[in-house]
């Protein structure tokens, strides 16, 4: 039976912590490969440092309004 485990990814810059996202990866039968977890995190950190470099849209600076 296949299961999908859900990981929040949250950074953390001194006092400053942001929830970038969710990492979801499949565990079939239950267990989780060590390997795919690795590659698929590794996607995830990736694809933020694209968005950092060429952001497509604005996103409100929390800090700045509370």
């Amino acid at each position: 039976m296949a299961a999908e485990i859900s990981l929040p990814v949250y950074v953390r810059v001194g006092d400053a912590e942001a929830r970038w996202g969710e990492l979801t990866i499949e565990a079939p039968d239950g267990v989780v490969d060590e390997q795919v977890t690795r590659r698929q995190l590794a996607a995830f950190l990736r694809a933020a440092a694209d968005h950092l470099e060429t952001p497509d849209e604005e996103v409100p600076d929390a800090a700045a309004h509370g």
